[in-house]
């Protein structure tokens, strides 16, 4: 099966692997069938794509809390510039499965499990024991987030749904509300930091993340963040063309538009507003720490998550 896959055009197996893989993410509970399907699929590719989509499905898989245990490890074993996302953030690693990774990679893998929270006793003596100043500055940056992250917000989104009784969609509405309407005018506005400054109050993030949001008007994140507002299609698409005019005219894009607007739920919209409230609050407290620590310095660029930016033009 895998030779099916051996082309010349290494274009398609990148954009095979990295949107099966988006695709995956965005259900809300797949199917046992589906996660086979997967691995079967993507496991042979990752050989053959690049560093920069090994990336993008690593960065995907590392909160998801569905991914293959078999594609999580697979990527372990490239560089860590590659699966570092998922040494970092991924929960479904066990120590066991962390203290083998430290056994056969080198110090950037080391340094890359040494910002995970709450690491078990064994793995944080391996770590120590390596004696690595950039894995002791690591430990040490993360046992110092840790203290000054608000309890409310160092809990994982796990317990966040359990006191929400299960009621994520329930979560779905601005922090600050904005009427539809006023929040339209405000997209249609030539300055796009009104816009800006409601989206970031709407959601309860940063300005700087709030733009990032913002500045490509075709990435999903625009339709998460409209339905995490509560925003009908109708009025959403009127969003999407005062900040894409020019796109919104041609209907094929806005019957897209509209179509992936409709597949997305709101439990997915709250899911990616609380990633997004996180790494900004982990963002901020580094930046926080950096101040007092020349050590530290550049630590919160380097370390912030990316804000995905798949596009919701793409037809898987």
């Amino acid at each position: 099966m895998a030779q099916a896959f051996e082309t010349p055009d290494h274009t398609d197996n990148d954009d095979i692997a990295v949107n099966a893989v988006r695709e995956f993410c965005l259900r809300p509970r797949p199917l046992r069938s589906e996660i086979i399907r997967l691995v079967d699929l993507v496991l042979p590719l990752l050989k053959l794509v690049g560093d920069d989509s090994r990336r993008r499905i690593a960065a995907s898989l590392a909160t998801n809390e569905f991914a293959p245990k078999t594609l999580l490890l697979a990527l372990c074993d490239f560089p860590a510039a590659v699966c570092s996302p998922i040494l970092t953030r991924s929960k479904l690693l066990n120590d066991a499965e962390l203290l083998a990774i430290l056994s056969q990679h080198g110090e950037q893998h080391a340094r890359s499990i040494a910002r995970r929270g709450n690491l078990g006793t064994p793995v944080l003596d391996a770590l120590r024991s390596l004696k690595s100043e950039a894995v002791n500055r690591a430990l040490d940056l993360r046992r110092r987030l840790d203290d000054a992250m608000p309890p409310e917000q160092a809990q994982s989104f796990d317990q966040f749904q359990a006191l929400m009784h299960g009621d994520v969609a329930g979560h779905a509405r601005p922090v600050v509300p904005i009427d539809n309407d006023d929040l339209i005018s405000l997209a249609r506005d030539p300055n796009p930091v009104l816009f800006r400054t409601a989206v970031a109050d709407a959601l309860a993030i940063t300005f700087v993340s709030a733009t990032a949001l913002c500045t490509n008007p075709t990435s999903k994140n625009l339709i998460y963040m409209l339905r995490f507002i509560g925003m009908p299609v109708r009025k959403a698409l009127m969003v999407f063309t005062a900040l894409a005019p020019d796109l919104a005219e041609d209907p094929e894009v806005s019957a897209r538009f509209e179509a992936v607007y409709g597949e997305i739920t709101a439990d997915q919209a709250v899911r990616k507003v609380w990633a997004w409230r996180s790494d900004d609050l982990l963002a901020l407290a580094r930046e926080a720490l950096a101040v007092n620590d020349p050590n530290l310095a550049g630590a919160s660029d380097a370390d912030r998550a990316e804000i995905e930016g798949d596009s919701f033009m793409k037809v898987a």
